[in-house]
């Protein structure tokens, strides 16, 4: 779930886990999802910023 925006601020991104393969495909992994990996896959975590504060003007 992303964080919450406070005082009509808008929510965080998601993060998101995912295995590049040695191939090229990509497999998206679900919160507690489990993968094995292969020599040359790569292991991806991208961690999104925290929600926003106050409306944009």
């Amino acid at each position: 779930h992303p964080a919450y925006g406070l005082d009509g601020g808008q929510p965080g991104a998601p993060g998101i886990n995912r295995v590049v393969r040695v191939n090229g495909e990509i497999e998206v992994l679900s919160h507690i999802g489990q993968v094995e990996m292969q020599p040359g896959d790569v292991f991806e975590i991208h961690t999104p910023g925290g929600g926003g504060y106050g409306r944009s003007s």
